[in-house]
Formats: structure tokens, C-alpha cells, sequence
């Protein structure tokens, strides 16, 4: 999540890497320190937090001038004055962004250890197919209109909206439907110094389950 708000940031606003501070630290609990070390250009100027500051109490305090995180961070949960989003008409831009690029930023990434790969390979094919039915059953009971999932009160307007907009499977599995986005998000990763060279993306999938990727 974060290289592609860094990523967008840079190639959709001009605001590059090296021109700002970076900060990583807890956002609502403090103590909380990076699990991974990472080899960054000498150019990007990153620092944790004081033990016990959290990000989220620094952003309130203007200690920090945007927090780039995965959840809402508690200030703007309690509709605190001083954060708001730093892009208000976020669907109108999102929307332009995808019309324009035709990407749908993706996350997650499921793996398996080399070794145990090459002991049981049978099990990289079978654990795609897991996942693929278990969204095929979210789906499925998304779009099941006898009852409800979640309490919105505009829930199938929005549904037939996305739907319009994205397609049936904005969500879409494997490398020929995300070839343009894992590549985007390969350039991403080498550009933030995250990667040393950019990978073939056909070595980042179980040989034996690139024709069921497609």
C-alpha cells in the first residue's frame, strides 16, 4: 500500500521521494519498530519516532504534515479539526486515475518457501485455487440481494456502480490480468530503493501455475 501511495505521489504530483523526511513508528500504539531493515539510496532522509510518540498523535499535533497508513488513523476516526484527507474529491481522482492508467492498485501477495515449493509443487496450484473459490463465494454472497451483508444503507446502488466502473472481477487474480499493475508496482518498488533491479515477473510466480493464472 504504501510504495503505490509513494509511487502515485511521485509520478501523479511530481512529489519525489528524496525531497521529504520519512517517519515510520507506531500509528496509535508507541514502541512499535520496523521487523525489516532496509538498504535505502542515502538520498532518502527516514527516521523512527521517539519511543513514545505514535504517529497518529503527531500528525493531530502538526508534528508531521500527512501520514501515509493502511487504516483510518484515530484523529480522523473522532473527527478531530486539525486532519482531514489530503485529497477531499479522493473518488473523482481515483476514478480519473484509473480511466487514465487502467490500474486498480493491488496489495497482498501469498507465498510459499523455495524448498517446500520443490518438495510438495502441487501445493503453489492448489492453494490458487483455494483462494480463487473463496472469492468467488464472497462474491457470490456480496451480490446476494435476499439479504444484506452490511448495513449500508446504499450498499447495492454502490455495488452496480463499481460494477459499471470496474467490471465484474475488479479483484482479478494472476499474472496475465496484473501484468500492467505488477509491472507498474515492480517499477515502484526499484524506484523507492526497495529492489535492486527490476524483476521478470514471470519468476515472481510457481512455474506450475502460470496457466491457471491466466
Amino acid at each position: 500500500m504504501a510504495i503505490w501511495a509513494r509511487g502515485i505521489l511521485q509520478h501523479e504530483y511530481g512529489v519525489k521521494l528524496e525531497e521529504m523526511k520519512w517517519f515510520t513508528g507506531g500509528q496509535e500504539q508507541p514502541g512499535r519498530t520496523d521487523k525489516i531493515k532496509h538498504d535505502l539510496p542515502k538520498n532518502i532522509d527516514i527516521r523512527p519516532i521517539a519511543p513514545g510518540q505514535t504517529l497518529s498523535s503527531m500528525l493531530e499535533r502538526g508534528e508531521i504534515d500527512a501520514l501515509i497508513s493502511a487504516v483510518m488513523p484515530s484523529p480522523f476516526v473522532w473527527r478531530s479539526p486539525e486532519v482531514r484527507r489530503l485529497i477531499p474529491n479522493f473518488r473523482e481522482v481515483e476514478r480519473d486515475y484509473y480511466c487514465r492508467t487502467k490500474i486498480f492498485p493491488i496489495m497482498h501477495t501469498v507465498v510459499l518457501r523455495g524448498k517446500f515449493y520443490e518438495r510438495y509443487p502441487w501445493v503453489a496450484e492448489s492453494l490458487y485455487k483455494g483462494f480463487a473459490e473463496a472469492k468467488r463465494i464472497c462474491q457470490e454472497s456480496m451480490r446476494d440481494l435476499s439479504a444484506l451483508q452490511y448495513m449500508l444503507a446504499w450498499l447495492i446502488a454502490e455495488m452496480e456502480e463499481e460494477r459499471d466502473f470496474l467490471g465484474d472481477d475488479p479483484w482479478a487474480y494472476g499474472l496475465q490480468a496484473n501484468q500492467h499493475v505488477l509491472n507498474t508496482l515492480v517499477q515502484y518498488s526499484y524506484e523507492q530503493g526497495l529492489i535492486k533491479k527490476r524483476l521478470d515477473l514471470r519468476s515472481l510466480f510457481a512455474p506450475n501455475t502460470l496457466d491457471d493464472f491466466k
